[in-house]
C-alpha cells in the first residue's frame, strides 16, 4: 500500500494527486475543458522564488465522471539558473490503469507563442525509486529535456490523464493544495460531475472562493486565486501539520462507508488454508499466548517485507496462502495473513488496520475517503485487552503484550464499522533507557580510560536491533568513535564493541571502550589568570545536546515536533586522580512537554556522578508555547557545562 496524497511542492509538472496508463499519445484538448487566459506578468523577483522559476498559471479541470484530470502550467523563467530547471517536464502515472494525452508545449518569447508540441521526444522511465524497500509499484515517469529555452520565456505546457485504479470502485476522491514553494500568478481549479452526485467537498482556508453552478446535468466547482506569495514553512514542522491551503472532495459521507468498502477489499474468497504454518510453528504443546507470539514473529521475520504494488496490487492484499507460499508480502499482505493466522488459533477478535503514517490525527480533516492512508497494521483483543501489531517491523523483542509499535493515533478499523476513526491507545510499561559514560582519570596528562554502556528497552532496543542487523556492528562502532572526536583530541579504541541482545526480555545493551586524551588544559599557558596553578577541564553532556540545545526562539505559527516518547537515564562519572569535594545538588525542569532532573553528586572523595533524567511528555510543542520552551531549553543548555579545577 502506498500514499494515495501527494503534497505539492511545485518544482517540475506534476499532479496534486499522484494520478498514475498505457504509454500516452498526442490528442487534442477535451471538448470539456473551459480555456483559462493566462495572466498578465506581476512583479516576482528572483530573490522570492526557488529553482530559477515559478508558475503563472497552475489550471486543473477535473470531470470526475469520465476519470480525467486535465493539467496545463505556464512557468516563468525569471533567471539563467531557472533555464535547467524549467526546461524539465515530467509527468509520473501507473501504466497498469493510465493513460497519459500530451495535448501542446508552447514557448512564449516576448508574448509571441511558437508551437513545440512535436519537438517533444518524451522516454518513459520506470519510477521505482523504492525497490529498495521492496517495493515495486509500477509507476513510469514521462520525461523530456526542452530544446532552446532561454531567460524571459513562458514555458505552457498541458496535458491530461486518464483512469482510475479500479480497486476504487465508483468512489471518487480529490485533494489539491492550493498554495505551494514558489508564487503562483494564477491557479485555477474547475471539478464538474453529474448533479445527481451527492459529493462532499471542502476548501480549507478558501470556502468563500469556491463558486457553485449547474448546465447541462451537471455540477460545476470553480476556484480562481490570484497572486499566491510563496509558502513560508517552518523548520521542524510535524508531518501531520498542513501548512496551505487545499480542496477536498469525496464520495463517502462518513467512514462507516469507507470501512464497508474496505472490508470488500480485504475480504476472503474461501477459508486459508493454514496448516502448514501451524506444523511448521507448533509442536502441539504451546499455550494460546505461545501461539500469539510464535504466529507474531512467524509474519515480522519470517515472511520477508516486498509488495508488488501496481494498480489492484496497491490496495487489494493477497490471499494468506500466497503470502505462505512465496515468503514475501507487503503491509496489508502480512497483515491480513496476521490476523487469519490468529483466528484460526481462536483470537476471533483480530482485524486489519489501515492509518496515515504522517498526517495521524489530522486524517479527520482530509474527510471520509479510502484514498488517504498509507499503511496496514493489526489489532487484536485477548482477554479484553487491545493489542496494536506492525507486521512489517522485524527482530522485535518481548511478546505481544508489551510489543513497541508507532503511535499513528487515528485508524480505520476493518470489520468494526463507526462512524469515525478509532483512536490508537497503548498500555507502555518500559523502563527508561540507561546510558552510561564512565572516564577513569589517572592522570592529569595522560588519557583517560572511558567506558559507555547503552542499555535500551522496547522500541529504542527494536531500532538498535535492526540497525546492527543493516550497517553491522563494526560500523556502529565506527559512529560512537566519530562522535566523540568531535569532543576530545585523542580518541583511541582500546576494546572491540560488545552487543548483548536479551530479544525474550527486549533489553539490547552496547558497550564501548576507548582511551579519550587532550581534554585537560594547563592553566599556566593560557591568558586566564585565575587559572593559573591548575588544571582545568569543560565538561559539555553531548548525550544531552541532542535533545536540549541552544536555537534561535522566535514565534513560530505552526507546531514544533517533539520525538516522542522518549525516556532515558544518562549518568556520568569521573574517577579523578585526586581528591575533590563537591556539594550535592539536584535541580529540576518541568513544562507540558518535557520533564528534566539534574543531580550531580559525590560518589566517593575521588569520584562524582551527573545523572540526566529525561522524558518527553508531548509529540509537539504548540505555537503559542514555544517560545517559552524554547527560552527555557536555552537557559538549560547554557548550565549545562561542567568546569572541573585541580591544583597542580
Amino acid at each position: 500500500m502506498r500514499l494515495r496524497i501527494s503534497f505539492l511542492i511545485l518544482v517540475s509538472f506534476i499532479l496534486p494527486n499522484s494520478l498514475p496508463g498505457q504509454g500516452y499519445s498526442f490528442e487534442k484538448v477535451p471538448d470539456w475543458v473551459k480555456e483559462v487566459t493566462i495572466p498578465s506578468k506581476l512583479p516576482v523577483s528572483k530573490y522570492e522564488i526557488m529553482s530559477g522559476f515559478y508558475e503563472m498559471l497552475i489550471d486543473y479541470q477535473i470531470n470526475l465522471e469520465k476519470n480525467m484530470m486535465f493539467c496545463r502550467e505556464v512557468r516563468n523563467v525569471v533567471s539563467y539558473s531557472g533555464i535547467t530547471n524549467a526546461s524539465q517536464i515530467s509527468v509520473s502515472f501507473d501504466t497498469s490503469y493510465q493513460k497519459l494525452y500530451i495535448h501542446h508545449l508552447y514557448i512564449w518569447r516576448k508574448w509571441i507563442k511558437t508551437d513545440r508540441t512535436h519537438d517533444l521526444t518524451l522516454e518513459l522511465m520506470n519510477n521505482e525509486q523504492n525497490l529498495q524497500q521492496g517495493i515495486y509499484t509500477g509507476q513510469v515517469t514521462a520525461y523530456d529535456i526542452l530544446n532552446d529555452v532561454r531567460k524571459d520565456d513562458l514555458i505552457e505546457f498541458a496535458y491530461t490523464l486518464v483512469g482510475k485504479n479500479p480497486i476504487f470502485e465508483n468512489g471518487k476522491y480529490l485533494f489539491i493544495p492550493l498554495e505551494a514553494m514558489n508564487p503562483i500568478d494564477l491557479l485555477s481549479m474547475r471539478v464538474i460531475y453529474p448533479k445527481d452526485k451527492d459529493y462532499v467537498y471542502n476548501c480549507v482556508g478558501c470556502d468563500s472562493l469556491i463558486q457553485t453552478s449547474e448546465k447541462d446535468g451537471y455540477k460545476q466547482l470553480e476556484l480562481k486565486q490570484e497572486d499566491i506569495k510563496a509558502l513560508q514553512l517552518e523548520e521542524n514542522t510535524p508531518p501531520w501539520v498542513i501548512p496551505y491551503k487545499y480542496f477536498t472532495l469525496s464520495s463517502f459521507r462518513s467512514w462507516r462507508e469507507v470501512n464497508t468498502w474496505a472490508q470488500s477489499v480485504f475480504a476472503l474468497k474461501k477459508e486459508p488454508e493454514l496448516s502448514e504454518v501451524f506444523h511448521e510453528l507448533f509442536s502441539g504443546t504451546e499455550t494460546t499466548e505461545e501461539k500469539i507470539n510464535k504466529i507474531i514473529n512467524f509474519v515480522q521475520d519470517d515472511i520477508r517485507y516486498m509488495g508488488v504494488e501496481s494498480g489492484i496490487g496497491s490496495i487489494k492484499p493477497a490471499s494468506p496462502e500466497k503470502v505462505i507460499k512465496q515468503r514475501f508480502g507487503d503491509c496489508k499482505d502480512k497483515s491480513l495473513l496476521l490476523v487469519s493466522l490468529l483466528k484460526k488459533i481462536g483470537v476471533t477478535e483480530a482485524y486489519p488496520v489501515l492509518v496515515n503514517t504522517d498526517l495521524q490525527s489530522s486524517l479527520v480533516k482530509l474527510g471520509p475517503s479510502n484514498e488517504v492512508f498509507n499503511h496496514c497494521i493489526t489489532t487484536f483483543n485477548y482477554e479484553n485487552q487491545t493489542y496494536w501489531v506492525d507486521p512489517t517491523i522485524g527482530m522485535q523483542g518481548g511478546d505481544f503484550k508489551n510489543i513497541s509499535i508507532i503511535n499513528f493515533d487515528k485508524a480505520l478499523i476493518i470489520g468494526k464499522p463507526s462512524d469515525s476513526l478509532h483512536t490508537m491507545v497503548q498500555i507502555r510499561n518500559t523502563p527508561p533507557d540507561d546510558i552510561v559514560d564512565e572516564y577513569t582519570i589517572e592522570s592529569f596528562t595522560e588519557p583517560a580510560k572511558l567506558k559507555i554502556t547503552s542499555i535500551r528497552y522496547g522500541f529504542e532496543a527494536d531500532m538498535r536491533r535492526s540497525l546492527v542487523e543493516y550497517i553491522s556492528a563494526n560500523k556502529l562502532q565506527e559512529i560512537a568513535e566519530a562522535d566523540l572526536k568531535e569532543q576530545y583530541p585523542e580518541v583511541i579504541k582500546t576494546a572491540d564493541i560488545d552487543l548483548h541482545d536479551d530479544i525474550l526480555k527486549n533489553i539490547f545493551t552496547t558497550n564501548y571502550q576507548f582511551d579519550v586524551g587532550g581534554f585537560w588544559q594547563d592553566g599556566d599557558k593560557g591568558t586566564n589568570e585565575a587559572a593559573k596553578g591548575l588544571w582545568v577541564f569543560r565538561f559539555e553532556p553531548q548525550t544531552m545536546y541532542r535533545e536540549i540545545n541552544k536555537s534561535s526562539c522566535e514565534k513560530r505559527k505552526y507546531e514544533y515536533a517533539v520525538y516522542y516518547p522518549l525516556n532515558f537515564v544518562y549518568r556520568v562519572i569521573f574517577h579523578f586522580p585526586k581528591p575533590m569535594i563537591i556539594d550535592d545538588n539536584y535541580t529540576l525542569y518541568d513544562n507540558n512537554v518535557f520533564t528534566l532532573e539534574e543531580v550531580i553528586e559525590q560518589l566517593s572523595s575521588n569520584s562524582i556522578q551527573i545523572e540526566y533524567t529525561y522524558k518527553t511528555k508531548s509529540n509537539s510543542i504548540k505555537p503559542g508555547d514555544y517560545m517559552q520552551i524554547c527560552e527555557e531549553k536555552n537557559k538549560i543548555a547554557k548550565q549545562f557545562p561542567l568546569v572541573i579545577y585541580f591544583p597542580k
